[in-house]
């Protein structure tokens, strides 16, 4: 019996942690401690640096990408913005600018941070995913949003995404999904980025540590509950 109870508590302490990593990696903590912000429209970025403005909220009066040739005349040094039809994630991301390349080992040493990566176990957002985004016109292009804005596109939700730019595909994230690229005819000629590198730079230590919390918090509140149903039905005493 003894044993029983032992396995058992142990699952419910790894679902926990299972449910706190679920939560945490949903949580849209960057929106959160963001809080409301001004629309970007086209004559502010007249007046600023392109960077100033990407992943930031779209003005209406920001150049929509609604095809592919729209998306071929595209400028480096435009701000544009895109109202996608469907997110397809390819589950190969490039670490975030903001994420240290290097990280220390428990013995005082470093170990280097892959520059590409799969996403599916990326429980702190260290690298940005890769996302086939439908345009208007039914064409396909590579882009990287945040996972928030990649859900409710997936959910069905018309959106807008925020302020961004026509950049480089990484060479070997795009070796990794080129046979799903090729299954799409997706336009690989550039990337759109919307992901604001400035704010998290400056933030990533309070999102890291917003994450952290919501794991260990929901794990502890959890797994204590759990625990305590496990020991109520086999009358475990104290």
């Amino acid at each position: 019996m003894k044993l029983i109870v032992k396995i058992l508590e142990g699952a419910a302490v790894i679902v926990s942690l299972i449910v706190g990593a679920f939560l945490a990696n949903t949580i849209d903590v960057e929106s959160i401690l963001r809080g409301k912000e001004e629309p970007v429209t086209a004559a502010m970025t007249e007046d600023g640096l392109q960077d100033d403005f990407i992943g930031l909220p779209a003005g209406d009066d920001i150049p929509r990408v609604a095809s592919a040739e729209d998306w071929d005349d595209t400028w480096a040094v435009s701000c544009v913005t895109i109202e996608p039809l469907d997110a397809i994630s390819t589950g190969i991301g490039v670490r975030h600018p903001w994420i240290d390349a290097y990280t220390r080992t428990r013995r005082g040493g470093s170990r280097h941070r892959p520059d590409v990566s799969r996403t599916q176990l990326d429980i702190l957002d260290e690298y940005g995913e890769y996302y086939i985004l439908q345009l208007p016109d039914q064409s396909y292009i590579l882009a990287q949003i945040s996972k928030q804005d990649a859900r409710k596109i997936k959910a069905g939700k018309e959106i807008v995404l925020p302020v961004g730019k026509k950049g480089g595909v990484h060479g070997q994230a795009l070796a990794n999904i080129q046979d799903l690229c090729d299954e799409y005819d997706v336009n690989t000629e550039g990337v759109f980025y919307s992901i604001n590198d400035n704010w998290n730079q400056s933030h990533s230590f309070m999102v890291q540590l917003s994450r952290l919390g919501i794991l260990l918090g929901t794990a502890l509140v959890l797994g204590t509950i759990l625990i305590m149903i496990v020991d109520k039905i086999f009358k475990v005493k104290d």
